[in-house]
């Protein structure tokens, strides 16, 4: 009698028929069909997940812009310098926006959100107590030479006796801000404020900057509010290396500095400004520099990094939050202006003028071609709820 021969094939699906019938059930699926229907769900949940972002940059063109929020103290003019008039970082930085703005009607088109004092617990979000308590303690101090004297302990600093409290309102202005964007009272706006935030670290005043005022209403957005991706771009001439280091290490917050560095030559002078330095642990790939390595930049170049780098960085993270950081010392007409500064041509501006609507208006005072790039991410990001909040002046 011929013998049967049994492959290894054959033996596995008797196997499975006679488990099949043990149980009382049909028999089980191959792993060729298995597969099959993997595929097929895979293709059919892809496809329920993937967002058309240039389907939603069309259909916002139907959507109806809200209103624009703005928010500033004239109190914020009182921090000076007391031992030196000529200082760079003086009032006029804030007043002469504040009357642009009024010169422009652009403050009576917008609405005006009521400034506020930052808490001490917001605060301590991202600095340490005894950052806190040191700047505290200069409260209302009239001792001019005591004030030189904490000041000169510091990189670029000075304390006023009002500090302290335009410090919480500047900081708690921000904040105010990103509350009423993100609870629909508004749908964009921006903040005219001082004293600045950007350089400012967890626990050391530095560069004008006493307390962050980005990253701790940043920080606010995250705990407070249910929002998991937020967008920093900061176009300071200088580094913002204490917004840098506040997320260096958190995912949810994308970073995006342009800065003067000239290889590191430039002011504030750290390693952590070049390119490399892209985030750390599971914020590695967050963090992102573009360090200008010589002066005379054009519009050209500017545009570039928008559009090469910002752009779609921003459209592949997709964030719920945009926050600007509106350092005003990359534009023609800056005070500390010289000949090798100059970035953004007056004749660009003007140009970008006729085409822009007042959604971003406030803005115009500013760097005004990144005017563009809000305008796009509007258009691409409006219709998913994206909110937009520009931090002005000098942060």
């Amino acid at each position: 009698m011929q013998k049967t021969v049994i492959t290894r094939k054959d033996a596995q699906e008797a196997k499975i028929k006679t488990r099949a019938m043990a149980k009382g059930t049909e028999r089980k699926i191959t792993l060729s069909e298995a597969k099959q229907k993997s595929r097929q769900r895979m293709v059919k949940t892809t496809a329920d997940k993937v967002n058309d972002i240039y389907g939603n940059a069309l259909s916002s063109m139907m959507s109806i812009r809200s209103e624009t929020g703005v928010v500033y103290d004239e109190s914020m003019a009182l921090h000076c310098c007391l031992w030196d008039k000529s200082y760079p970082e003086c009032p006029e930085r804030f007043t002469s926006v504040i009357n642009r703005c009024r010169e422009m009607k652009l403050i009576e088109r917008c609405k005006e959100i009521k400034p506020r004092l930052a808490t001490k617990s917001e605060v301590l979000t991202i600095h340490t107590t005894d950052h806190y308590n040191l700047l505290e303690s200069t409260k209302n101090c009239l001792n001019e030479d005591l004030l030189e004297e904490i000041s000169s302990n510091y990189d670029a600093i000075y304390i006023h006796p009002t500090t302290f409290n335009l410090s919480l309102l500047a900081c708690g202005s921000t904040i105010e801000l990103v509350d009423n964007i993100l609870d629909g009272k508004v749908q964009n706006g921006m903040a005219i404020i001082r004293p600045p935030g950007h350089h400012a670290m967890k626990a050391e005043f530095n560069g004008y900057c006493f307390f962050n005022n980005v990253a701790v209403a940043a920080q606010h957005a995250l705990d407070n509010k249910s929002v998991n991706k937020i967008l920093i771009v900061d176009w300071d001439v200088h580094h913002g290396q204490g917004t840098q280091r506040a997320f260096y290490n958190d995912p949810r917050v994308v970073y995006f500095s342009i800065h003067r560095f000239e290889h590191g030559t430039f002011w504030p002078n750290l390693r952590e400004s070049d390119f490399d330095y892209v985030g750390s642990e599971s914020g590695e790939g967050t963090n992102i520099n573009v360090p200008l390595n010589k002066v005379g930049m054009t519009n050209a170049d500017y545009l570039a990094i928008f559009q090469q780098l910002l752009m779609p960085i921003a459209v592949e993270f997709q964030p719920e939050l945009i926050l600007i950081s509106a350092g005003y010392d990359a534009a023609l007409g800056c005070m500390e202006f010289q000949p090798d500064l100059i970035i953004v041509s007056c004749g660009f501006d003007s140009g970008l003028m006729k085409f822009f609507s007042l959604i971003f208006a406030v803005f115009f005072i500013s760097v005004i071609f990144l005017h563009l790039f809000v305008s796009i991410l509007k258009k691409i990001f409006e219709s998913n709820n994206i909110k937009i909040c520009i931090i002005s002046a000098k942060i």
